[in-house]
């Protein structure tokens, strides 16, 4: 029985120091979430052409919200993917550096279905009116 014993103890140390030295797993790979290519900038809300841009901004989202704007030839498209939404914030806004009659706001839609962001990128016309130059989103949070 000692005999027995014993070879259960070495099986039982052999495994331990086996499992003692295992190589420890490596730490998990951390994913940015940051948007590639989209530094944190300086938000423009103080600028007077943000400021100005802000405005017709303001009347262009609550326009699409409402349904205003569904059967604008050239905003109908934009109109249609803003359906079910009922309200909108802009988070930042800030001018286009390299164009500088552009600005570019991002915010968020709500709605029943949920949340959503967009970018709107205004530009100033020769009139000095502000149009939508281009609208992304919704993009569902």
């Amino acid at each position: 029985m000692k005999r027995s014993a014993a070879a259960v103890f070495v099986v039982i140390l052999l495994l331990g120091i086996e499992v003692g030295c295992t190589k420890p797993s490596p730490a998990p790979t951390r994913v940015s979430t940051a948007p590639i290519g989209d530094p944190k900038q300086k938000d423009d809300s103080d600028d007077p052409m943000v400021k100005e841009a802000r405005s017709d901004t303001e009347v262009v989202l609550n326009d699409l919200l409402t349904g205003k704007l569904d059967n604008d030839p050239s905003l109908a498209p934009v109109a249609r993917k803003l359906k079910g939404f009922q309200s909108w914030s802009i988070e930042t806004q800030n001018i286009d550096r390299e164009n500088p009659k552009t600005v570019k706001f991002r915010g968020t839609l709500k709605g029943p279905q949920g949340e959503a962001t967009f970018v709107a990128s205004m530009v100033k016309q020769q009139n000095g009116k502000w149009m939508i130059g281009y609208f992304q989103g919704p993009d569902h949070k």
